[in-house]
């Protein structure tokens, strides 16, 4: 059971994820998207019941450390510049700073953190490749490409769906690890 000082700051996270996504999606709730399928995802891997709600929870919070963003990098039309980029790189490391310094029961730091690593080694922050990436991480990698690639942002109109899925099977093995995109399609397949 949860403290009322951890759901208070859940509620916090939880605004603070509302207020972000508004500032990169418009449209659309992005993290709440991004936790319903990587929680599906969790489940059909067979994950427990702790290790589906740490992936729910750090789904839900994975782009909180954008509110260190400045908002004109997150709105911005266009491409970002090697500047712009530096400063959204920082955005993982924020976020599990975030949540590290909170009560929350669940260890969802390092899933947020890793979010962006790739499974060939070229992600960020840490270029860690493989199994090193939390598999929490290697999760929200997968969901977080497809949820993005489906809906609108302020630089550019959403892919259709069969194209996102063309971009995720072309990422196996490279961005993504293979069992979780393999579970990833299986997901699909059931929604």
């Amino acid at each position: 059971m949860q403290s009322k000082n951890q759901d208070a700051e859940i509620n916090l996270l939880i605004n603070l994820s509302g207020y972000v996504d508004s500032k990169i999606s418009p449209k659309t709730w992005h993290s709440l998207g991004v936790a319903k399928l990587a929680m599906n995802i969790a489940q059909n891997l067979s994950c427990s019941e702790s290790e589906i709600q740490q992936v729910c929870l750090a789904a839900l919070f994975h782009d909180v450390g954008k509110i260190g963003i400045p908002e004109q990098i997150l709105s911005k039309p266009g491409p970002l510049n090697n500047g712009e980029w530096s400063l959204m790189r920082l955005h993982p490391v924020i976020g599990a700073s975030i949540v590290e310094a909170m009560d929350i029961k669940y260890t969802i730091g390092p899933a947020i953190k890793f979010h962006q690593e790739r499974y060939n080694g070229s992600g960020y922050p840490d270029g860690l490749h493989g199994e090193e990436i939390p598999f929490g991480a290697r999760i929200l990698a997968v969901v977080d490409a497809y949820d993005a690639m489906i809906n609108d942002r302020v630089y550019r109109k959403a892919l259709e769906h069969q194209n996102a899925l063309s971009e995720i099977r072309i990422g196996r093995g490279k961005d993504f690890d293979p069992q979780v995109t393999d579970a990833f399609f299986l997901t699909i397949d059931d929604c």
